[in-house]
């Protein structure tokens, strides 16, 4: 389907060593539509975090929480560092290779004002 959309905030904020919760919305999902997530790290590529279909999902970087309509998912960043510091990408992908993606940047509180 190439009408897949996902929709997620703008910005996120936290303590570092705290755990953070990126949302995302893709209330057009189809039944075949796999959630994938990527970060981008400054001035670097796009580079793989998690992915899931239907159930939630660990590995040793994050949590997928997948809502059971699929309509929504939650990518959860156990203990954030400074090193988490990225854009983060929730996609849709089916079999057929069409996406829709949204981005969110993710800037940790470092207990300095201004971050």
């Amino acid at each position: 389907m190439g009408d897949a959309k996902t929709t997620q905030p703008n910005s996120m904020e936290s303590n570092e060593e705290e755990p953070v919760h990126l949302p995302c919305n893709h209330s057009t999902i189809s039944g075949a539509d796999y959630i994938h997530w990527y970060r981008q790290l400054p001035s670097k590529g796009p580079e793989y975090v998690i992915h899931g279909l239907t159930s939630n999902v660990n590995n040793r970087m994050a949590s997928l929480i997948i809502a059971e309509d699929k309509k929504s998912s939650t990518l959860i960043l156990h203990r954030a560092t400074l090193g988490d510091a990225a854009v983060y990408y929730c996609i849709l992908r089916d079999h057929s290779g069409t996406d829709g993606a949204a981005p969110v940047q993710y800037l940790p509180d470092c207990g300095r004002e201004g971050i």
